[in-house]
């Protein structure tokens, strides 16, 4: 016998979900007995097409209309007040949480410790997305970045080289508005007795028109059109000057000259990418350039490390026409063999912060990388607290399934049991960010304390971040909240009063288990990871770079003849060598050149750097052939000293074999001789591997003195310096710092990734005990009964632990199963890549770091199940 052909399944569920709530059962079963009628009348066709017309001609019928109106202003569910409606579900959610103080503060306590971290990163992120807001026409402001091509060394620089400057003004309308700018404005000013340390910028005049830094005095038309006018800004003057009115003041800028003060700026906010105290026209750098022989201007195509430009659109203009423009002056410029390739580029201001990290920044600069790698961290700490209050609310579903059959069985429909569990979640979360707000008051000083760029971030909790704030909580108490929301909105009301709670992947506490471990597992790695960087850090602190740093003081010159310097600090007591460069060696990039033999047309990338003849020896670098710079300067102009690695990229041949062949800058056509081979040495961080290097003989314009001491009273020596610095009549105070604190400093990033680790790795694990804390006090609740009841049996105190405990040290053995390969395959073959010399990873740091959270996991569970197995068995059993 052939079965009766059911109703079409479409109409009947459109007419079910319209229905809603609503008592239609009758009437769908009118609709199907019709249906089945005809069908001994008609054909199947047929039967169908009347039963969509009925189904319709249902949906806007008064009997439908009726019983909705009826679901809708049933007594439990006033959907017509929806604010009274909200204010029962906080009362009753209140006096949920009040009876169960205990599992609430745990939840508060850990979403709070989970939402701080977040907290901050919403902070940081409303901030960095303001910068450079204040620009009036910022949509219309762009910026000129250079993308050297260069083999494996391409690098994107957010300078690009000033004789781009000219042709983009004269040949390229759509342009608009050009502005070249010079960072490196550095001096100390003086103002009658004042004497204060400046920087700025030198740039052209349409700088105040192009961006918006408005003067408080002074005429912007024409504030910058003269030679040695000086714009300052609010607080530098009343630095310089103090209570006096600065326009129209003549201040002296050492190296510079004087200077007019013919506008006074308004200070810039924090949040922009160009920060800066004094700004003279770029005319003024170029004058001063025709009588200094050093060069700060570098007009030639190959530097571009000192110049920026930048332009506002003109009007109607197409930003992709000066984009044509710049490929072509590329390709038209960059076009010799014997030269490297490189691309100009077009970045919005908007997107320079935050935007791609770029060498060479003009000022704080915020990546997209770090941003998304912190907001992935804040993830892995509030994570785990979403799961703990999960996991404590399904677990107590026993004792709150007789409440929820109750509000069935009385008319309560699945929607309100809902929407009453989430209401819970969410004001648990609300009462959380209370704390999770005082977490942020405490840890925002020392959060940016770790961060590098710190002097250009602000952590403020004004108006919009707090509205974010709320409005973070309750998108947290939904992701929360959703689960145990719609766990206990489809209890079967009978199952429910009976206290019959379904089985399955929560009943059998797999899930739950689940999440404990990733808990563990994520501690672990956060512990694992302090103990590898801390690693990393201290063995870059005493790897050996091939010279000696010790004893070594580093003095900034700041203009002083270096001559005069050697001759007076020789004579110190303490003093035992002097050498002299243009950079402190190990600290940052030196300069960059390209080079190339003179029978063939590619170049080759090097770095390079100015000394003079004491340099090696004061270092203990050692030449490998060759010799070392004399005593006769005119004679050293073009020799160099070159390491090892330079040999081997220009296949140059042994050490010997080179010293006396001779190299070409492609862009000045210079002739440099090789006059000795270096022994490769780090001159770089232990992130970049050793490239080619060579020294220039340059003792006449060097920038730092290389003193180095022999004294058994450090503070006696430093006051004699200091003391011999102000009888050379200097101006600028005494700088001066130890080598190797120089070299330490250069490595603060990976001290700070140690001190973000640690805090991270606190808050995770504060998070998981809390979490492993309410349920082994759930799991010793449930249990007490049988506790008592073995314990009147004879079992020991020792036993009853090891029964509550053993299933959590299951649970934390697999985290660390699991936590140990992933942390140690995550710093091997990804994070540690990046460290050019870098360590491996020991047995030591994995043991250790298995040993705390084994420590912190069982202190935590044994503390629990300790007191259970403890507890009078006459009292438990008789209270159960």
């Amino acid at each position: 016998m052939s079965a009766v052909p059911r109703p079409p399944r479409l109409p009947e569920r459109i007419f079910r979900w319209y229905c809603s709530s609503a008592q239609v059962e009758d009437l769908m079963g009118d609709l199907e007995e019709i249906y089945r009628q005809d069908l001994t009348r008609m054909s199947a066709q047929q039967a169908r097409r009347r039963y969509w017309r009925n189904a319709t001609v249902l949906l806007v019928s008064y009997a439908v209309k009726r019983r909705k109106q009826h679901a809708a202003h049933h007594p439990l569910s006033s959907n017509t007040h929806p604010f009274m409606m909200l204010r029962s579900y906080f009362t009753i959610a209140a006096r949920s949480l009040a009876q169960q103080r205990f599992f609430t503060l745990l939840n508060i306590a850990g979403l709070s410790i989970g939402m701080s971290i977040s907290l901050l990163f919403i902070a940081m992120v409303t901030y960095i997305s303001q910068y450079d807001t204040f620009h009036v026409q910022r949509d219309r402001i762009y910026r000129v970045t250079t993308q050297v091509l260069d083999g494996d060394n391409n690098r994107e620089y957010a300078s690009a080289p000033l004789p781009l400057f000219e042709k983009l003004q004269q040949e390229c309308a759509a342009a608009g508005t050009v502005v070249r700018i010079q960072n490196q404005l550095a001096s100390n000013a003086r103002y009658k007795e004042n004497d204060v340390p400046l920087a700025g910028y030198f740039a052209d005049p349409a700088f105040l028109d192009v961006f918006t830094f408005p003067l408080v005095r002074g005429n912007p038309a024409t504030a910058l059109q003269k030679l040695n006018s000086l714009l300052i800004t609010e607080k530098a003057a009343r630095k310089l000057f103090r209570d006096e009115d600065p326009l129209g003041k003549i201040i002296t800028l050492k190296e510079y000259g004087e200077f007019e003060i013919t506008g006074v700026l308004r200070d810039h906010p924090k949040n922009s990418h160009m920060q800066f105290e004094v700004i003279t026209s770029y005319e003024t750098l170029l004058a001063w350039q025709k009588i200094q022989p050093k060069s700060l201007v570098g007009d030639s195509w190959s530097y571009f490390h000192g110049n920026y430009i930048y332009f506002r659109l003109a009007d109607q203009a197409q930003l992709a026409d000066v984009g044509h423009y710049l490929q072509k002056a590329a390709q038209s410029v960059y076009a010799r063999p014997d030269q490297y390739r490189a691309e100009f580029h077009i970045q919005s201001l908007n997107d320079i912060v935050p935007g791609p990290e770029l060498y060479n920044s003009i000022g704080p600069e915020w990546g997209y990388l770090s941003l998304y790698i912190f907001a992935a961290l804040c993830l892995l700490i509030l994570l785990p607290a979403c799961f703990n209050y999960t996991n404590l609310s399904i677990s107590r579903a026993l004792k709150r399934a007789k409440e929820i059959g109750l509000r069935k069985t009385m008319g309560g429909q699945r929607s309100q049991i809902f929407q009453q569990f989430l209401t819970e979640t969410v004001l648990i979360t609300l009462l959380a960010l209370v704390g999770a707000f005082g977490l942020f008051l405490v840890m925002r000083q020392e959060f940016l304390s770790m961060l590098v760029a710190s002097n250009a971030l602000e952590l403020n909790a004004d108006l919009p971040t707090i509205i974010c704030f709320i409005l973070f909580a309750t998108a947290v108490g939904f992701v929360a909240g959703i689960v145990p929301a719609a766990y206990f909105s489809k209890l079967n009301p009978v199952q429910a009063i009976r206290n019959i709670v379904p089985s399955g992947a929560w009943g059998s506490m797999f899930l739950r288990k689940c999440l404990m471990v990733f808990q563990f597992a994520l501690s672990l790695g956060f512990i694992m990871s302090v103990a590898i960087v801390l690693k990393q850090y201290r063995t870059s602190l005493t790897f050996d770079l091939g010279f000696d740093k010790a004893n070594i003081v580093d003095v900034q010159l700041q203009g002083v003849d270096p001559g005069r310097f050697r001759n007076e600090f020789s004579k110190l007591a303490a003093v035992q060598t002097i050498s002299l460069s243009g950079s402190v060696l190990g600290t940052s990039f030196p300069e960059t050149e390209y080079v190339v033999q003179p029978d063939q047309s590619d170049s080759t990338f090097a770095y390079s750097m100015r000394i003079d003849q004491h340099y090696l020896g004061n270092f203990g670098l050692q030449l490998v052939a060759g010799t070392n710079f004399g005593d006769a300067p005119g004679e050293q102009k073009n020799q160099i000293l070159v390491n090892e690695e330079f040999l081997r990229v220009l296949k140059l041949g042994t050490a010997i074999e080179a010293v006396g062949k001779t190299v070409t800058l492609p862009d000045n056509k210079e002739i440099l001789t090789i006059r000795g081979v270096v022994k490769d040495f780090y001159y770089l961080l232990l992130n970049e591997r050793i490239q080619s290097f060579f020294f220039r003989y340059d003792a006449e314009h060097a920038q730092v003195a290389n003193v180095r001491i022999v004294s058994n009273d450090i503070f006696q020596t430093f006051t004699d310096m200091e003391n011999t610095w102000k009888q050379l009549g200097a101006e600028a105070p005494f700088e001066a710092r130890f080598f190797e604190d120089e070299i330490a400093d250069s490595y603060v990033g990976y001290f700070s990734m140690v001190k973000i680790c640690s805090a991270l790795g606190v808050l995770a694990i504060s998070i998981s005990c809390l979490g492993l804390l309410g349920m082994v006090v759930y799991a010793t609740e449930n249990r007490i009964k049988e506790v008592g009841i073995r314990k009147i049996m004879g079992a020991s105190t020792a036993q009853l632990v090891m029964l509550l405990s053993k299933s959590y040290f299951r649970l934390l053995a697999l985290a660390v199963m699991i936590a140990v390969p992933c942390t140690y395959l995550l710093f091997d073959k990804v994070l540690l890549r990046i460290q050019y010399y870098r360590i491996d990873i020991g047995v030591a740091e994995i043991v250790v770091s298995i040993g705390l959270l084994l420590l912190l996991g069982l202190v935590t569970t044994l503390s629990q199940t300790w007191r259970a197995a403890r507890a009078n068995p006459a009292d438990t059993v008789r209270h159960e």
